[in-house]
Parts: C-alpha cells; structure tokens; sequence
C-alpha cells in the first residue's frame, strides 16, 4: 500500500540530483582554455598596436646649414599588426605596418609619416624557423623576396628578456601570470562579456626559460632588464579565452634612442578558426645564416 505513494518520490529526487550536477560545469581558467584550443591547433585571429615613448626629445640629425631641431621621435613612433596564430603546431602569419604619429605640426613637412618601404610580414612555422619580408631589406639577393632562417635559438634573447608579443601572451606561464589578480567585472567585447585581470609585476617574471638556453646570455638580459615593469590588463570571456590584453612597459633606465614606455594592446578574436600557414615558394626564399630581427633596425 506504501509504494505507489514512495516511488514517485525516489524517481522526482534522482532527477532534480541530475539536472543540478549537469548545471554546473566546471569553469576553465584562460592558460586551460588555451590549451584545450591547441589540442586542436586551433586558430586566432590577432590585431595588435604599439606606441612608443622615447620620453626626452632626441635631436634630430641636422642638414648642412641647419640648426638641430630636439624632437621626441624615434624610427618610428606606433606598430600595427594583423594577421593569425596556429595554436598547438606554432605556426603564425603576421604583417606589420610601422608609423610616425608623433610628428610636431611645423615639422611634418620635413620629417615623412610614410613608412610603407618598412612593412614586414613574418611567417613561422614550428619546427621550419621564420620565413621574412620586407622590401627595403638590403640582403635579400637579386629575385628573391624572402628570407629564412631554421635556427632555433634566434627567439632566445627575446624570451630570455620577458618580452611579451601575441604568441607569449597566450603561452601557459604566462596567462597564469596575468590572470593571478582578482578579476572585476569588464566590458562587452566583440560580442562577449567578459571579466577583467589587472596588475603589475617586474618583467623578469615572464622570462619563460627553456633547456638549452644560454646562462651567460639569461643573467646578462636579467641585469639589463632588472628596472623594467610590466602593468597589464587582460579582458577574458566566459569561456575562459583571453579577448584582449593591454601592457605597458616602463623601463626608467633606457638609454638614448630606447622607448622609456610601450604600449601594447592585443585583440584576440575568431577563437577556433581554420587557419593555414604555408610557407613562400622556395625559389623566392633566400636561406640566411643570421637570426633576423622582429623589429626594423
């Protein structure tokens, strides 16, 4: 007589136990949410800008008969990048414009805010090295147009001194750096909410070091870099991958000619895409035995 009234029951417990489990998964955080996508090799779409700062003016060089002009201008005073990453196999596609934004008005008729003979775009593929562009390079042979290098070693100094481009943002020592602080709540970007990381430490905390580095070169770049902070922000959506970041580094003891302040701010975007890095056509590349530069020099 019991059991009609006592199954009914047992049956409306097991399911309210089951939905509530299924509710509530368990959140990833960003370096997780990252790996998982290069499980994968997922792609990312990537936008990024970087503003220099020389800080004091810098004469600029004069020509016979003129007086030198102080003038808070470097090579080029603002990078911007697009371009995608291949996650897992370490491939990127990126092209890089280079400008001039901080031109005084009575001096842009002598110093040009056309830069387009510095484009670059840099191709890597994991395993292949870093196939380059760019056409005012002078050691690029008579019908050739890129240049490559297969030596592993040549990203050395840039990850031994904590520098943080696209690729680096997104590795797992890092994004466990910068997604360590509290988030806050952040704004909507490109249609996804999202929280927000925010703090500050020595660039020397992103120095990722890997077998095989060089000792003397990672105690000499620790040294050079020992003054210089690393502040950031780093935008995250719901599903753990990162949306944007923006650092600015702060080097009080740069010398002449050196940024004292650079802004960087990075877009993540298209979480998932296909993306196909192929290298050029082997007979417009020019093998080369020297690492070559990630900026213009």
């Amino acid at each position: 007589m019991h059991l009609p009234r006592l199954l009914p029951a047992v049956l409306v417990i097991t399911l309210t136990t089951g939905c509530g489990a299924q509710s509530a998964p368990t959140a990833l955080t960003p370096a997780e949410a990252v790996a998982r996508q290069a499980e994968d090799s997922a792609g990312v779409k990537v936008t990024k800008i970087v503003r220099l700062d020389y800080g004091e003016a810098m004469p600029t060089p004069p020509a016979d008969g003129d007086t030198i002009v102080p003038v808070n201008i470097g090579e080029y005073s603002e990078s911007r990048t697009t371009g995608v990453l291949r996650l897992g196999t370490a491939a990127s596609d990126l092209t890089t414009t280079y400008h001039r934004t901080n031109i005084p008005e009575d001096l842009k008729s002598v110093i040009p805010d056309d830069l387009s003979y510095m484009t670059t775009r840099a191709i890597s593929i994991g395993g292949s090295g870093t196939y380059e562009q760019r056409a005012d390079r002078s050691d690029v042979p008579a019908g050739k147009t890129w240049l490559h290098h297969g030596d592993a070693g040549c990203g050395m100094a840039a990850r031994l001194a904590g520098n943080l481009d696209a690729r680096a943002v997104l590795s797992p020592q890092v994004l466990r750096r910068l997604a360590a602080p509290a988030p806050s709540s952040g704004e909507v970007i490109d249609g996804v909410a999202t929280v927000v990381h925010a703090g500050s430490a020595a660039q020397t905390e992103f120095v990722v070091p890997a077998p095989g580095d060089d000792p003397v070169m990672a105690a000499q770049l620790r040294e050079r870099v020992r003054q210089t902070e690393v502040s950031w922000r780093l935008w995250v959506g719901q599903d753990g991958l990162p949306r944007r970041v923006r650092l600015v580094t702060t080097d009080p003891e740069a010398e002449e000619g050196i940024p004292r302040t650079t802004v960087t701010e990075i877009d993540f975007t298209g979480w998932g895409s296909t993306v196909s890095v192929e290298p050029p056509p082997e007979d417009q590349v020019h093998e080369t035995g020297s690492c070559l530069a990630p900026e213009p020099g």
